[in-house]
């Protein structure tokens, strides 16, 4: 691996080669605004205080936002096609960002070209030791249940994998044994993403507890942290379970 791309790993990871990556990049695709994303500098510094190690977010907010940041690591979130990869890894260069990401849908009939965008864009920021996050959707969001099983998270989590990415971003499978699927056929370490908001907070470290236990080396995960009543303490809760191997009930002790 490039120098100057381990450099920009050591600011996704911590020693310990685990993330906790906070996904704020909701405003440039959601149809309706999102509560807890209306101002995205005063939600950046509660996760950063609460323990965040990196924030995923475009392009706009990146720009804006840079004092919130701080310290974090960046990863700019990217769609991309053949003709603007380029532009794209320049964009994340000139804001000093730390990686980029990008959606990769395997077997998404209506959107066939993902899979090549990200093989183009893996290439680009191969060439310039940029951190690439490769998120894998088997057959997209709407995509049916024969595309969400351990199995097809597992070859999605390849695929993506094999455009070049450095780790992948995907579902997490419901247990660890399960998971292990995803993890080993990777190649690549996995981060998990949170989806839809969970119920509880039990919930929530539950499934991060999970993933840990299967193999992940830490989450990326949006509404899940900043939707939540108290995000820095949240965020600081997530971080006992990825950092500290800190059981579900005393990460919850975390939030009173």
């Amino acid at each position: 691996m490039p120098e100057n791309k381990i450099r920009r790993m050591k600011r996704l990871f911590r020693d310990d080669d685990r993330t906790l990556i906070v996904a704020m990049d909701h405003a440039g695709f959601m149809d309706k605004p999102m509560k807890g994303m209306e101002n995205p500098d005063t939600a950046i510094r509660k996760v950063v205080a609460g323990g965040a190690d990196a924030i995923m977010t475009t392009y706009g907010t990146a720009q804006r936002c840079a004092d919130a940041v701080g310290n974090a690591g960046l990863l700019l979130s990217v769609d991309t096609n053949v003709d603007t990869v380029a532009h794209a890894v320049e964009q994340a260069l000139r804001l000093g960002a730390d990686g980029v990401k990008c959606m990769v849908y395997p077997w998404m009939d209506s959107a066939p070209d993902t899979i090549l965008h990200s093989a183009c864009l893996a290439s680009e920021c191969e060439k310039w030791g940029m951190p690439f996050l490769a998120e894998t959707v088997p057959g997209g969001f709407f995509g049916g249940d024969d595309m969400k099983t351990p199995e097809k998270i597992a070859a999605g989590a390849r695929v993506g994998a094999e455009t070049g990415a450095d780790y992948i971003k995907t579902f997490y499978t419901g247990d660890p044994e399960s998971f292990r699927l995803v993890v080993n056929n990777s190649n690549v370490p996995v981060v998990i993403l949170g989806g839809d908001k969970m119920d509880t907070d039990r919930d929530l470290l539950e499934t991060v507890r999970g993933a840990m236990e299967g193999g992940a080396v830490g989450v990326a995960m949006g509404r899940n942290i900043w939707s939540h009543s108290d995000p820095q303490a949240i965020t600081a809760a997530i971080a006992a379970v990825i950092h500290d191997d800190a059981g579900v009930d005393s990460a919850l002790k975390i939030l009173g």
